[in-house]
C-alpha cells in the first residue's frame, strides 16, 4: 500500500519512515562520536606521552585557549535557533538564520585552518604533534560545519513549501535537532580538548 504525502510517495507509513531516517541520524552519530573520542584520545595521548619534546617543540607556537571558543560558538547558535524554530514554526526565516550562522562558523573554522602560526615555512611541516592533532580537531570541526550546513539549508528549503504533511515535518525537525545538537556537543568537546595544551 502507497501513501502519498504531497509529491512524496512512500510505500511505508510516515512513521515507519521516520523511524528509519532517525536510527540513520543515531548510527551517523555514534560513529561520529567514536572518531571525536578518538581524536579526544590521541590529543591527550600525544601530550603525556611528549617524546623528545614532539608535542611542543621549543619555540613552538599554539593558539590561544579561546581559539576553540570561537569556532564552537556558532555551532551552540545553530542548534539553539533549530530548537526555537522547533518550539515556534511561525518564524519562517529561523531556519535561514541557522544557515547563516553555521556559514560564519565554517567560515572562522576555514579562517583558522588556513592561518596555522605552527607550520614551519621551509618544509611545510607541522611543529609538533600539537599542531598535527589541532588540524584534525579543527578539519572534523570543518566537516561538522559542511554537514550541518547542508541540513539546515534542506530544512529551510523543505519549510517554504506548501504541502507538508504536519506528521513527516515533525519528525524531520526532530530528527534534525539531533544532529544539531550532537556538533554542538563535540564542538564544546573539541573546544575543552584543545584548550587544555
Amino acid at each position: 500500500m502507497s501513501a502519498s504525502h504531497g509529491t512524496v510517495i512512500h510505500h511505508d507509513p510516515p512513521a515507519v519512515v521516520g523511524r528509519r531516517e532517525r536510527l540513520g541520524v543515531r548510527l551517523i552519530i555514534v560513529a561520529d562520536a567514536s572518531f571525536v573520542f578518538a581524536m579526544v584520545f590521541t590529543y591527550f595521548y600525544l601530550r603525556n606521552l611528549n617524546l623528545n619534546q614532539g608535542w611542543l617543540p621549543k619555540d613552538g607556537h599554539t593558539f590561544s585557549i579561546s581559539s576553540g571558543w570561537v569556532t564552537t560558538i556558532p555551532l551552540v547558535i545553530a542548534a539553539l535557533t533549530h530548537r526555537a524554530f522547533q518550539s515556534n514554526r511561525s518564524i519562517s526565516l529561523l531556519p535561514f538564520a541557522t544557515v547563516v550562522v553555521l556559514l560564519i562558523g565554517g567560515y572562522l573554522q576555514w579562517k583558522q585552518l588556513a592561518s596555522m602560526p605552527f607550520i614551519v615555512e621551509d618544509s611545510g611541516a607541522f611543529e609538533g604533534a600539537y599542531a598535527s592533532s589541532w588540524f584534525i580537531i579543527g578539519g572534523a570541526n570543518f566537516l561538522h560545519y559542511i554537514l550541518g550546513s547542508f541540513v539546515a539549508l534542506g530544512i529551510a528549503l523543505r519549510n517554504q513549501r506548501e504541502k507538508i504533511d504536519p506528521v513527516l515535518k515533525d519528525w524531520r525537525l526532530a530528527t534534525a535537532s539531533t544532529w544539531f545538537n550532537w556538533i554542538a556537543i563535540s564542538g564544546v568537546i573539541c573546544a575543552i580538548t584543545i584548550s587544555i595544551i
